[in-house]
Parts: structure tokens; sequence; C-alpha cells
């Protein structure tokens, strides 16, 4: 079965950073950042396809259920209520809402199919995870669906988010990392920004990481110290480690 909306897990109180590539499961006992997990999901386009053979028998075979259960997947948050359960592709790191019945009922699962990036693998119904109280599921940022995109394209991880990481001060509480990304892609191609949050109040601390695809984009990005941005003119420098 092929996955239709690929989602992001965030605080529903929109107090935390974003979840990116790379970190754990929000049951996960360490973050990459500091802040409250968050995941971030994406809508694409869905059309459930009949399942591979699952392995050593114990998943029902390929069947015309296959439509119903992705059709009924792809709904979610839209005109079907958002459940409580979801799964994440192990490649690219995009989640799925998805419930025990949407993989059938013979066997103990299915496989699956991550609608970003093509991985697939065999999906148990009772390993999936749960969504804890305070998160969410929200749309996967186009912004990450463009650099999985692009790395799928030239061979790397899709996880891959560059090799040049900096620091970013000074900045204004209200900005976002959507207008950080814009103003540092007139510099090169930007792999990641995370703004480092609160964990109690999700409020912006002022400052940010973010990181380039390459040594010669972040030795460009370097010269955005000083610039302003949302009325701050803003510190930019590799960091302490």
């Amino acid at each position: 079965m092929k996955l239709s909306t690929a989602l992001v897990l965030a605080c529903a109180a929109g107090a935390a950073s974003a979840f990116h590539p790379g970190m754990m499961s929000p049951s996960a006992s360490s973050a990459r950042t500091t802040g409250v997990w968050t995941r971030t999901m994406s809508t694409v386009e869905a059309a459930a396809e009949g399942d591979a053979s699952p392995p050593s028998g114990d998943a029902s075979p390929p069947s015309g259920d296959d439509q119903a259960m992705g059709a009924r997947q792809k709904l979610y948050g839209v005109s079907v209520d958002m459940p409580n359960t979801y799964v994440r592709c192990g490649r690219c790191s995009a989640a799925y809402a998805l419930t025990p019945e949407d993989l059938g009922t013979k066997g103990k699962g299915r496989r699956v199919e991550c609608s970003v990036c093509s991985h697939s693998w065999f999906q148990a119904r009772d390993r999936l995870f749960n969504l804890n109280d305070g998160f969410e599921l929200v749309d996967f940022p186009e912004n990450d669906l463009n650099r999985i995109a692009k790395n799928i394209e030239a061979g790397r991880s899709p996880d891959f988010v560059g090799v040049a990481k900096f620091y970013v001060g000074n900045l204004s509480y209200e900005v976002t990392e959507e207008e950080l990304h814009e103003a540092f892609s007139e510099k090169g191609e930007v792999g990641d920004v995370s703004i480092i949050k609160d964990n109690e109040t999700g409020r912006s601390r002022g400052f940010a990481f973010v990181t380039m695809f390459t040594e010669e984009d972040g030795k460009k990005a370097m010269e955005l110290d000083g610039a302003e941005v949302r009325g701050r003119n803003i510190s930019v420098r590799p960091p302490n480690n």
C-alpha cells in the first residue's frame, strides 16, 4: 500500500521547533536541538497501489482492499479525524497517520511505501507510534520535500542537510524558519534551518542554526553577518561545537 499524506509531528500549541530528518521519534530520550519534539508532514499525490509480497507470509497478500485503505489514509485530517497513531519512514523521516485497521485484518500487517522517497517496509499493526499529548501532525515543509527530492536525484541520503553549519544570533523573536531560509537562500542552497525555542513557552530564544549544502555556500552565507532580518542585524558565525 502506498502511503499518501506525509506529515511532521509538532507541538499542539505551536511551541516546538520542527522535527528534522535525522531526529528520533518523539518518544526518544534525546533530541538534536533543545525544545519539544515536533514532526512535519506534507500532502503529496496519493494513490493506493498493490503491496509487494510480505515477508515470511506474515502479512496479507495484495488485494482489492488496498485502494480503499489508501483512499482512507489520504483523508485523515481533511474529512476524517486525524488518528492518534502514525508510522515514520526510516529513510527520509516522513510520517504518516495510520491506524491498525489500515493495515488489513489478515496476518500481522502489510507492506507500505513512502510517497516521498519510495522506501518500502513491512509495517506490523502492533508497531505503530502513539501520538503523545501536546503534539499534532502537521504538513511536511515544502523546503524539506524539495531537499529530499534533490538528494535522491543526486544519489545522496534523503536526510542529508549539508556540511556547513553555523550559528545565527540576535534574531527577532517573531522571525520564522521560512524567512531565514529565504534570506540564506540568496547565498546558496540551504539544507536546514532550526530556530531554538524555550522548552516551556515555545517562544524563540533569539538564535538558530542554519546548515548550507556546501562549504562554499557556507562561506557565502557568512557574508550575511550584520544583515538586517525583521528589523534586527543578525549575527552569523561558526557554532561553538
